[in-house]
């Protein structure tokens, strides 16, 4: 079969490897669309994802879904013909932090596409992935493989909403245009924020959640940003998630959230970052970190069949994966682009 594979950071090849094949419980499916994420595109630029280096070539890609043609032995043959989206996260289930139900923070979490465990699991980009079939999740017949491809950022965003623990009625601020924060912004909307604002460097970013049903949207190199964002929510915001990975962004989301306010960081920050702590204490500011998610894949996955959440705007362009490189480059550019995605 054909697949993306990562030697090093900038050298992505398209590679010919034997498909693999299902082992117990777990069922082989044919992809059908993947999609490339922040974290793909920090392993080719950087060649590593924070502490996560891959040690060996490896397939990339965590968002993906398609057509069960396979299952082991023991499995139900019926399965196969099924579209589905899969979970790309194996917690093993038996330490502290799964047993609590915060399996996202398992230390011995397996994970498409990650260098995070090792050996590493080759993920989507590819023509065929074999998953647990407790990881798969039959889509509805309307939903295109493009949309059940997004229900893992998607989740993402779920995750992160959810952490904040008080969204209806509340005002919110993301700081950040990517996908993640374009999903935050729509996952608020359904679950019902008084007010939703997002800021972005870039015009496309705003302008597309603006078109998605943001509220207002604010250019975050205006010299007047914190007057406008503060005037914006009526004193200051109750929650602000940072989505974008900026210091910057952080600062900017801090000083335009009221006193009591919840602070979520999403995106992933330098390694070494000033924040003014006291300012913290003195306003009373929660901040709380969100690291992918738990417990929220069928929701999130569920917010796209019912069209509560709209993800189809947000799929900028589509490229076979002969078109890896092409595909690779659109997304590190950024420029008129939200989700890029890989068709096998």
């Amino acid at each position: 079969m054909k697949a993306a594979q990562l030697h090093g950071p900038r050298d992505l090849r398209l590679v010919d490897l034997a498909p693999p094949v299902a082992r117990p419980s777990e069922a082989l499916i044919r992809v059908g669309r993947a999609g490339i994420c922040g974290s793909d595109i920090h392993y080719f630029s950087h060649g590593r994802v924070g502490r996560f280096v891959p040690r060996r070539p490896l397939v990339l890609g965590h968002e993906f879904a398609g057509t069960i043609v396979a299952t082991s032995e023991g499995v139900n043959e019926g399965l196969v013909g099924t579209r589905v989206t899969v979970d790309p996260s194996m917690p093993c289930a038996h330490c502290t932090y799964c047993r609590s139900g915060r399996y996202n923070l398992c230390e011995d979490m397996k994970f498409f596409g990650s260098a995070s465990c090792d050996p590493h699991l080759d993920g989507g980009f590819s023509e065929y992935v074999s998953a647990p079939v407790a990881n798969c999740y039959r889509i509805a017949d309307h939903l295109s493989f493009g949309e059940a491809a997004m229900a893992e950022p998607l989740s993402v965003a779920v995750h992160a909403v959810m952490r904040s623990c008080i969204v209806p009625s509340k005002s919110a601020l993301i700081t950040g245009g990517g996908t993640i924060g374009q999903l935050i912004a729509l996952v608020l909307r359904a679950f019902g924020a008084r007010r939703v604002v997002v800021s972005d460097l870039a015009a496309f970013q705003r302008d597309t959640a603006f078109a998605c049903g943001a509220d207002l949207v604010l250019d975050a190199a205006d010299a007047d940003f914190q007057q406008t964002a503060v005037a914006a929510s009526g004193g200051g915001f109750d929650i602000v998630f940072e989505a974008s990975g900026s210091e910057a962004a952080l600062a900017q989301g801090l000083a335009a959230a009221r006193r009591g306010a919840t602070i979520i960081q999403v995106g992933t920050l330098p390694a070494s970052v000033t924040l003014p702590l006291n300012d913290l204490m003195a306003r009373e500011l929660k901040l709380v970190g969100s690291f992918r998610f738990a417990n929220v894949f069928t929701t999130a996955l569920g917010l796209v069949e019912s069209g509560r959440v709209d993800v189809r705007p947000l799929i900028s362009a589509v490229y076979p994966l002969t078109d890896v490189a092409a595909a690779m480059d659109r997304a590190v550019a950024k420029a008129d682009t939200i989700k890029v995605q890989l068709e096998p």
